[in-house]
């Protein structure tokens, strides 16, 4: 109910100024009205006992006619004493302010003066002259308070505020049913979906009722519903299709690599086979006893496990697994890769060498078909860029870093497998299109342009990143870089 307290706190802000000046203004005129019905009462009084005053004065004397004066001043909340002109000033008791108002009076016409007495109370003095056939000029004062005016603003005061308690509660009441029902209540169901949409129920609200902006937001939103589950399922669809595509790219990728590694491999597979074809003449053509025939028997069967071997790396490297996390020993991993890639790297006088500190972590969460396949590719790539021979050197280590370079997150143990080569290097303007998809250096048939893109993305989706450092007739440095925690799943 934020709204409604922000709201109904601005309306009675609003309704107390309104009312506070309409009450001050009001209270102006009727000060201005009083002091004018004041005036006109006081001279309506003394009006009407001067003419008497004077004839009684001339009839019956002074002390008659002071008599009377003093007879008609107790009635009535107005004071009346008789006053003369010679001495004024010094008769009325008023604040020091005010005794130049007294000394400058002529009471030879009417006057009204507002002045204030010692204690501040503000007082009307009335003098009207009158005529006792005397050179001395004398008249009546009449002194009225504005103790009355007082009361009046007292209770005009209190008054506003009653005024102001009623509205308020009055708008209050009616504010709160407003708010309650034409926006708390809708306002909430609004809400509600908006989390449901926050958290992917994309379900839309259908009660809504009402013509009015809050429905029209409802039903927008409604709208918007709609249109996020059909771009939900484009999404899907396309992001399937991606799965898909990237899948048939990694496994054409695979293949592409078989037909390379096949070449050195069937040579190595060549000898073998003369050893077998050899051994198998002898048994048939030559009379061997029982040891010699054992002998050529156990020949035969060590080179058939040899090449079974050798068929089953192939077939397995071949062959497309489903994603399959689990622990692996990365320094295992990369020796079978030798194993595999010997005869290739063999046939090009290349040699691999690999080092590891004893306290290195080398066991990872990771999908090791897939590492396996970057692996591959980044040491075929190294064996090739040495026609003339030499080595690979494969560094295993663990380091602790935030991310690759840019990105700001805790720190966190890494693997780094960092693969050095001997070869020509990478120029500047192909080291920035070496991961974009179908670029190549290579010969035509020799490579697709895929290995490092796919590369690069499996590593990602590892949660780790591959760095690449050349400078041309040094060779290139790939470094590949894995979380020690899976985080990914």
């Amino acid at each position: 109910m934020k709204l409604f307290y922000h709201l109904f706190g601005s309306l009675l802000v609003g309704m107390i100024l309104l009312i506070g000046i309409d009450e001050y203004l009001s209270f102006l005129v009727e000060v201005k009205q009083f002091e004018i019905d004041m005036v006109t009462n006081a001279l309506q009084t003394g009006n009407s006992i001067s003419g008497m005053i004077a004839h009684t004065w001339q009839e019956s004397g002074e002390k008659k006619a002071l008599e009377l004066i003093e007879d008609a001043g107790k009635s009535g909340t107005m004071r009346i004493r008789w006053v003369w002109a010679d001495t004024l000033p010094n008769d009325v008791t008023v604040a020091a302010d005010d005794q130049e108002q007294l000394t400058r009076l002529n009471l030879q016409e009417k006057a009204t003066l507002k002045i204030h007495d010692p204690n501040g109370e503000t007082l009307l003095f009335t003098y009207i002259p009158v005529d006792i056939g005397q050179e001395r000029n004398g008249a009546l004062e009449l002194r009225q308070t504005f103790s009355a005016l007082q009361i009046y603003s007292g209770r005009m005061l209190i008054r506003a505020i009653r005024i102001t308690i009623i509205l308020a509660l009055f708008c209050g009441v009616i504010l709160y049913f407003f708010i309650h029902h034409k926006i708390r209540i809708p306002l909430t169901r609004l809400t509600k979906q908006a989390k449901r949409i926050g958290q992917g129920d994309l379900r839309g609200n259908h009660t809504v009722i009402g013509t009015d902006e809050l429905a029209d937001l409802a039903k927008t939103m409604n709208e918007m519903c709609a249109s996020l589950l059909i771009a939900k399922e484009k999404i899907k669809f396309e992001y399937d299709a991606r799965l898909k595509t990237l899948d048939q790219l990694r496994h054409t990728e695979r293949l592409s690599t078989f037909g390379l590694i096949s070449a050195g491999i069937a040579h190595e597979i060549g000898t073998p086979l003369n050893v077998v074809d050899g051994r198998a003449k002898m048994i048939i053509s030559e009379e061997l006893n029982d040891e010699e025939t054992k002998e050529c028997a156990a020949i035969i069967k060590s080179q058939a496990e040899r090449m079974t071997l050798i068929i089953r790396q192939l077939l397995d490297f071949t062959r497309r697994p489903k994603q399959h996390i689990a622990s692996e020993n990365i320094v295992i991993l990369i020796k079978q890769i030798f194993q595999l890639l010997h005869p290739m790297s063999s046939k090009q006088q290349v040699t691999f060498a690999l080092s590891k500190d004893e306290e290195t972590e080398v066991v990872l969460s990771v999908d090791g078909s897939q590492i396996q396949q970057v692996l591959i590719n980044l040491l075929m790539n190294s064996v090739q860029a040495m026609p003339d021979g030499g080595t690979v050197s494969v560094y295993v280590s663990n380091e602790m870093l935030s991310g690759p370079q840019g990105a700001y997150r805790p720190l966190q143990c890494f693997l780094k497998i960092r693969i050095v080569d001997e070869g020509e290097g990478i120029c500047k303007e192909d080291l920035e299109h070496i991961f974009t998809p179908f670029f190549t250096t290579k010969t035509i048939g020799t490579g697709t342009g895929l290995g490092l893109s796919i590369a690069h993305g499996i590593v990602e989706e590892h949660g780790g990143w591959i760095d690449v450092e050349s400078s041309v007739l040094n060779g290139a440095c790939f470094s590949v870089y894995l979380p020690l925690k899976d985080d990914n799943k």
